[in-house]
């Protein structure tokens, strides 16, 4: 066993220290140890694995020091952070998110064109904040909306380009708006992207440009090209297939339409349009098949491609994800120019070791966590496996391998059929002293004759590689995207073929477009008319719900199913790469163990994939008590409500964060076309992914307590992203544009609906839910606004809630009628603390202890309102904001009252 251990070792060194460096830092971010720790450690190891250099502990000794070395790296990155840098002042709140300030810095690229306005990367050098000037470092992304041609102008007037000083005023924030449980950060997110914060630019009175920098004229050319093409791109092309070439080709997804982007999500191929390691290895290979036409030695193929490559990442915004890809690239390349054995896993391991001394907190990011996992399923499974494929189906008599492959028959006939080439055995034959009559698969002859041998192989492979991909990814895009596509097994090929095909026809376009129109046109409606094809099959799926499926993920001790999900994947890869076909020796017990062990992964694969697609343990289990969870859905409501028995109703679903929709006009267009941007809103966002967090797949009851937007939007990305029994209104207004789109999905769906009024009882096991208003209305017409919201009166056992919706004075003064139905222990203020609610005598009337305000951070409405805040505190009830504190979650058995917030 050390023997073979050793072997590996020898074989895949930097494989072996890769992983050791990798779990030292996973090590040091879950355990408190200072950095000296890890350097006596690394140190210690270090010399004991010279002392025993030549023996067996060796390789222990050289494994613990990278381990060490890992988690020595990881404590120092995370405290060398500048004390003048910006994110370090906001963090610590000695720069307060939100505040004006003046920063100065130097413009890193062009200005990122985007629909309505451009973005600039600015490399801060000093501040001016409260009055005084300071030093400063870090990145700050701004945007500058430019909403006419005035202010286009204007800005035109400035010049600003690479390198150029400049000054401007404006708000940075960095700050986290929506504190739920399994809502991504808003501040990790921009340290991955390498910004410290961000802000609006509201004229271009407030930007001075103070002079132009000494900048590479080449780079400068690249940031001018690339901006020209976006500019081409747009102008001659719908919005639709705009927005696919300019965020598939050139890295800039501002000019994606929602529409589009849905598509490409739906069917698990959004990755497409995010220019990564697909990208970067495709363009490469385009690269190195044209350069091979001209040269055959390996280091200039490398040495062009890898020019051209890393030319193409710096004009592209040279983002992490894509200089990581590059440099993936560009090592797995030069270890094909250096042929040597096992080199793709060792190159592989080199790419880790890079990467990880480079920045080491990209592991716990699902960018570098992506990439490698696909990377290291494609040259840890998927080509070793095509190579053998290959190997049985073109093997014929030689010196070498003079017997057939040694495996079961309707492999080696399945095989040939893909890979045998008759013409070439007949080429082959002749130039050999003997003879040979092989007895190949039946089926070559025909498919040969039709010219489908190709194709057919070309299409396997790519469905074998997406295959293998898609397994080893699976839990990473569970839990990240919550997302299941068997679909994009197929759509991955289609969409790269008909996306390669669209790119190569709107270049000829573009190049045409500055010749003639005339030229141009038919090039830009075969690509129009790709961009229509590659989408078509995609939204076909997703308009009849094949294409994917959403599901949760486990938490807690249970995520501990994702990592032995790659144990038995692990085991067969090794079994794969032990295989041998050709193996003539009869089986050894060893080779019988290992067969044995095979079935066992193979079973234990079943089992693990069984536990993540159907998730039996992921929601929670009835313990017998009552939960509401009033998420942080900035200005809106949602609430959560588990009953005892483990029953779920969503009242409300928060929304209204859409960017406004833009109509454009296209010179090859009579018409002009909507634009809406991509942007995810609050049920996708932030509602559902605290459903999945909590494991759950089927909530049970949505009910919306109006049809205002802030409460009723997000209900629709419920009620497709999750199965739902039944769905609740006080009113129906078909006329009102965004209860129409929630009640089509309903529809298609064939969730009942239901009405409620004043005097409903609602029973969920030993929990009631009286409603208290609105009277009843069944009229389409009927106004379903804040006067008419749906009250609520939950009561279990000794305790009662008291829901609201944005009931105001003239609602509270009619539930002023019956007095004795609103008492209460905790009341959901109303209207997110207005004034137009809460009068002082609803509030003396509910006698509550506890007051939970939904509301943002920072209202634009200036909620809560100070004199509301008064009136409760008057009332010695105790008031927690959800902008403040996050999810605030109270939970009772029937006597006892708990109350737990995201932020302590």
């Amino acid at each position: 066993m050390l023997k073979s251990s050793s072997a590996n070792f020898t074989l895949y060194p930097l494989l072996w220290l890769a992983v050791c460096f990798a779990f030292g830092i996973l090590t040091a971010n879950f355990l408190a140890v200072g950095w000296q720790i890890y350097l006596i450690g690394c140190l210690v190891s270090a010399f004991l694995s010279v002392i025993f250099f030549n023996q067996k502990f060796g390789l222990v000794f050289l494994s613990l020091a990278f381990i060490a070395v890992g988690g020595l790296y990881l404590s120092i990155e995370n405290n060398l952070v500048a004390p003048n840098r910006l994110k370090r002042l906001y963090d610590e709140n000695q720069i307060k998110s939100g505040d004006p300030i003046e920063i100065e810095g130097v413009l890193q690229g062009k200005p990122e064109l985007a629909v309505g306005g451009f973005f600039l990367i600015l490399k801060t050098k000093k501040a001016i904040y409260q009055g005084t000037e300071i030093k400063i470092s870090g990145n700050v992304r701004l945007f500058a909306p430019i909403r006419d041609e005035q202010i286009k102008s204007e800005y035109d007037q400035l010049n600003l380009k690479h390198g150029s000083r400049i000054r401007a005023a404006c708000n940075l924030r960095r700050e986290d708006n929506f504190l739920n449980a399994g809502v991504i950060s808003h501040k990790e997110l921009l340290d991955q992207e390498q910004i410290d914060a961000v802000g609006i630019i509201k004229s271009p009175l407030l930007v001075e440009k103070l002079y132009d920098t000494k900048t590479f004229p080449p780079l400068t050319w690249i940031y001018e090209r690339r901006q020209n093409l976006i500019i081409d791109f747009w102008d001659n092309f719908n919005v639709s297939t705009a927005g696919v070439l300019i965020a598939s080709l050139l890295g800039n997804q501002y000019f994606l339409d929602k529409n589009t982007a849905e598509i490409f999500r739906e069917g698990g191929t959004f990755h497409v349009l995010v220019i990564s390691g697909l990208h970067i290895t495709f363009i490469g290979g385009l690269t190195l098949f044209f350069i091979q036409i001209f040269t055959n030695k390996r280091l200039w193929q490398f040495i062009i491609a890898s020019l051209f490559l890393w030319s193409y990442s710096i004009a592209v915004g040279a983002d992490v994800p894509v200089i990581r890809a590059t440099i993936m690239f560009t090592i797995l390349l030069f270890s094909q120019v250096i042929y040597r054995s096992g080199t793709l896993l060792n190159a592989l391991g080199f790419c880790a070791l890079i990467l990880l001394i480079w920045r080491p907190n990209d592991i716990f990011t699902s960018s570098f966590q992506l990439t490698f996992v696909s990377v290291a399923a494609i040259v840890a499974t998927a080509f070793p496996l095509i190579e053998k494929l290959r190997a049985i189906g073109t093997w014929s008599p030689s010196a070498e391998m003079p017997f057939p492959p040694n495996v079961s028959n309707w492999l080696r006939r399945f095989c040939e059929t893909l890979y045998w080439r008759d013409r070439v055995w007949q080429i082959e034959s002749k130039r050999n002293l003997w003879t040979a009559k092989l007895f190949k698969s039946p089926y070559i002859q025909w498919i040969e004759k039709r010219n489908l041998q190709n194709s057919v192989r070309y299409i396997f492979e790519g469905i074998l590689v997406s295959t293998i991909m898609q397994i080893w990814l699976l839990p990473l895009l569970i839990i990240y995207f919550h997302r299941l596509s068997f679909s994009s097994i197929f759509l991955n090929l289609w969409v790269g073929i008909t996306i390669g095909l669209e790119s190569f026809a709107a270049v000829i376009a573009v190049f045409f477009a500055q010749i003639s129109d005339t030229l141009a046109l038919p090039f830009i409606k075969l690509t129009e008319f790709f961009n229509w094809l590659m989408l078509s099959v995609p939204q076909i799926l997703s308009e009849n719900d094949w294409a994917s499926v959403r599901l949760p993920h486990y938490s807690g001790a249970m995520k501990a199913v994702y990592l032995l999900y790659f144990a038995p994947i692990l085991f067969a890869t090794v079994f794969l790469n032990w295989w041998k076909p050709f193996s003539l020796s009869p089986k050894s017990k060893v080779q019988n163990s290992k067969s044995f062990g095979l079935r066992v992964a193979c079973s234990s694969f079943l089992i693990f994939l069984f536990l993540i697609i159907f998730h039996p343990f992921s929601a929670p289990t009835p313990d017998g008590r009552l939960h509401i969870d009033f998420l942080d859905v900035g200005q809106g409501d949602s609430a959560l409500i588990t009953f005892p028995n483990s029953e779920t109703l969503l009242v409300d679903g928060g929304g209204k964060i859409n960017f406004n929709k833009i109509y454009l006009q296209n010179e090859y267009e009579d018409e002009p076309e909507l634009f809406e941007p991509d942007t995810q809103n609050i049920g996708e966002r932030i509602v559902s992914a605290f459903l999945w967090e909590k494991g759950y797949d089927q909530i049970d009851y949505i009910l919306a307590t109006h049809a205002d937007a802030d409460h009723i939007q997000g209900l629709t990305e419920i009620a497709r992203n999750f199965r739902v029994r039944g769905a609740l209104f006080g009113r129906t207004p078909l006329k009102n544009a965004e209860f129409t789109k929630l009640y089509e999905i309903l529809q298609k769906r064939e969730v009942p609906i239901v009405k409620l009024s004043r005097g409903d009882v609602l029973r969920f096991d030993e929990a009631k839910i009286e409603v208290l208003y609105p009277e009843k209305d069944d009229s389409i017409d009927a106004i379903s606004d804040n006067n008419n919201s749906v009250v609520l009166r939950l009561i279990y056992g000794e305790r009662i809630f008291l829901l609201t919706g944005d009931i105001e004075k003239e609602a509270e003064t009619e539930l002023l009628q019956t007095p004795e139905f609103l008492q209460s222990d905790v009341v959901k203020a109303a209207h997110h603390g207005s004034r137009t609610s809460s009068t002082q005598e609803f509030i003396e009337a509910t006698h509550a202890k506890l007051v939970i305000i939904t509301v943002g951070r920072e209202s634009p409405f200036g909620h809560p309102h100070k004199e509301v805040l008064e009136r409760w505190k008057n009332s010695g009830a105790k008031i927690v904001t959800t902008g403040e504190r996050g999810t605030v979650s109270i939970s009772t058995d029937g006597k006892d009252l708990q109350l737990k917030t995201f932020l302590r």
